[in-house]
């Protein structure tokens, strides 16, 4: 009976010991300004063990491991935000442009892109689905997807 309670206790412990809070990672680069921009990678169990990499126009201002959060100041504007795994086989990244209002917070949530992981197991259907979701201004075709969370 005893062991049952051992093997009880340390499943428990196990569990327990999975579940990390939540860590606010430093910006690789602040550019400044009157806007917050708060960046959430979601926890996943099967997601890639690499940072998400987040672009405000094309300089890299986070690398966010699975599960934490950054957060910047820009300047109010448009801006093109992009969030890339560069060691990923999907040849594409995520990218939109966002219009921010001076002293206003943002949150985004990052998250898979799910449809790509699924074409990626694939192998060179990934291509095919990444050109069909690359536009002018817009492509969602990489690891990650990124959505405004407010």
């Amino acid at each position: 009976m005893a062991y049952k309670k051992l093997l009880s206790t340390s499943l428990l412990a196990l569990v327990a010991g999975c579940q990390s809070t939540p860590v606010i990672v430093p910006a690789l680069k602040d550019p400044g300004g009157d806007v917050s921009l708060i960046f959430n990678r979601e926890n996943k169990i099967l997601a890639s063990r690499e940072n998400a990499r987040v672009y405000v126009d094309s300089t890299e201002v986070c690398a966010i491991p699975n599960g934490d959060s950054c957060q910047i100041n820009i300047q109010s504007g448009t801006h093109a935000l992009k969030v890339d795994n560069p060691w990923s086989y999907s040849y594409g990244m995520f990218s939109k442009s966002y219009e921010f209002s001076s002293g206003k917070t943002y949150r985004f949530i990052i998250s898979p892109n799910n449809p790509d992981l699924i074409v990626n197991m694939v192998g060179t259907g990934s291509i095919i689905y990444n050109e069909a979701n690359r536009t002018a201004t817009t492509s969602d075709n990489g690891d990650f997807t990124m959505k405004l969370a407010d």
